[in-house]
């Protein structure tokens, strides 16, 4: 059985997520043969992020479970799950976003995965990952960790350029900016889902965190 520790915007709608799928759950932490630990990474007003919460509760399942395996979800930098110097320990980036999180929870269009190479996944863990039927990219703790902040970044990218694009045609006569967005969302090489809005991104905190962490490398 699994319990998700944390509780957390992200950790309520992964667990909700799992018990629609019919994933065995507990809130018993001492009965649990699987711990998620979802809390989300404290951040300050200027995106750093602040990891002793997260050292703590992935500690207090060590502890709590007597060593059973456990999957990190929190926003973590490169190189963090492996300095925690567990074996059977697994990092799956967590990409939801507020104005869609129910249904990016419920329907991933892949799950990212980064684990020990030499440690095979628990059936616990197995099974979740199996009820969801979409993609599993298997990769290191380093991949994975790095992969939520290639997202970030790129979307970053796709912000500043619409900013740029919409800028161009403000004020110009008959040209309006939703109707190019039209366009640009039915390129299959953009898409519908790409961020086309302008606007500042820095007003995402998930966005500045990861741009904080990657322009600090």
């Amino acid at each position: 059985m699994i319990h998700f520790l944390g509780s957390s915007f992200a950790a309520n709608h992964l667990r909700e997520a799992a018990r629609k799928k019919g994933v065995s759950l507990t809130d018993d932490i001492e009965q649990s043969t699987l711990v998620f630990v979802s809390e989300d990474t404290p951040t300050d007003e200027e995106g750093n992020r602040h990891l002793d919460l997260i050292r703590k509760l992935v500690a207090h399942a060590v502890r709590r479970t007597r060593g059973r395996p456990i999957v990190l979800t929190s926003q973590v930098p490169v190189g963090f799950t492996r300095s925690l110097e567990i074996s059977d320990i697994w990092h799956q980036a967590e990409t939801l976003r507020i104005k869609d999180a129910e249904e990016r929870a419920d329907n991933p269009e892949q799950i990212i995965v980064g684990y020990n190479l030499n440690c095979p996944a628990p059936p616990e863990y197995l099974n979740y990952l199996n009820a969801f039927d979409c993609p599993v990219q298997w990769m290191t703790w380093e991949e994975a960790e790095f992969s939520k902040i290639a997202i970030n970044m790129t979307l970053i990218s796709q912000v500043k350029n619409t900013n740029k694009l919409a800028k161009y045609i403000e004020g110009k006569p008959f040209m309006r900016w939703e109707q190019i967005k039209r366009v640009l969302q039915h390129d299959k090489r953009i898409g519908p889902h790409s961020y086309l809005e302008p606007g500042k991104w820095q007003d995402s905190p998930h966005l500045l965190r990861d741009w904080v962490t990657f322009e600090g490398r």
